[in-house]
């Protein structure tokens, strides 16, 4: 993986913006701390800049989690009318994250939005409605991932007719990238708590926007993310919140 981290140099001279921008499309009333804590891994993970789009009613709450945060709103329900805003935040970013505690949207105002879109990290509610786009990445966990491969007869299929890398999670997280499959070993038991996979599209949206190919990114997205956790284990044992994973990425990418 050293080789991987050792692609992530920056430039001496570069300026804000240059190593990595992000968009997370997600949120709701009942799940403000999803967004956050994607947009706080991607940061941890190196990208210089994280814009968060959720509802109205969550914003104020999601904005107050960390100074180092940006929320906008797309009104209290992400449909025909919030596509113009989504549109030119999409195009601010180098990689846009939708899903994360996405719970308040039309399903055919999202898949519009996806028509036009750049590189694409679809994660939990998201999955369902955009498996049907090409060359991006999903995240799905066991379940998830069977109704993926239900459309080709296996992810591996699924992965090579699509474009689409899929980084399916679970005790060792598997990644299908076209023809190719990975298998990731690091994390542990303490990383059922809930956000972790949260954590997972940060690290992975701040790779790829970094400049890491697809792959490349699947793959090192897996390993920081386990290790982060394996670190965070060691501090907090089974006591270990989500949060804790994401202050852990510094130290397992300078390492």
């Amino acid at each position: 993986m050293k080789e991987l981290i050792e692609k992530l140099g920056r430039e001496p001279g570069s300026h804000k913006g240059e190593n990595g921008k992000v968009l997370v499309i997600g949120g709701s009333e009942k799940y403000t701390g999803a967004p956050a804590l994607s947009a706080e891994a991607a940061l941890r993970a190196g990208a210089d800049l994280v814009k968060i789009l959720t509802s109205e009613e969550a914003k104020p709450i999601v904005q107050s989690f960390s100074e180092n945060l940006i929320a906008e709103s797309y009104g209290s329900k992400f449909d025909e009318e919030s596509l113009e805003k989504a549109q030119e935040l999409e195009e601010w970013a180098d990689v846009t994250v939708v899903g994360p505690g996405f719970l308040s949207f039309e399903p055919s105002a999202l898949q519009e939005f996806a028509k036009g879109a750049g590189k694409l990290i679809v994660d939990a509610e998201a999955i369902e409605h955009l498996i049907d786009t090409e060359n991006n990445f999903f995240t799905p966990h066991s379940g998830e991932a069977e109704i993926m491969a239900e459309k080709s007869g296996s992810l591996k299929m699924y992965s090579f007719e699509t474009g689409n890398t899929v980084l399916m999670k679970g005790e060792k997280d598997r990644i299908f990238h076209g023809k190719q499959i990975e298998e990731i070993g690091s994390g542990c038991a303490g990383m059922t708590v809930g956000g972790t996979g949260d954590v997972l599209t940060g690290v992975l949206a701040a790779l790829k926007a970094q400049g890491l190919s697809d792959g490349d990114a699947a793959v090192l997205a897996s390993y920081v993310n386990g290790e982060a956790g394996e670190k965070a284990f060691e501090e907090f044992g089974n006591g270990l919140l989500a949060t804790d994973i994401v202050e852990m990425i510094p130290k397992v990418l300078m390492e």
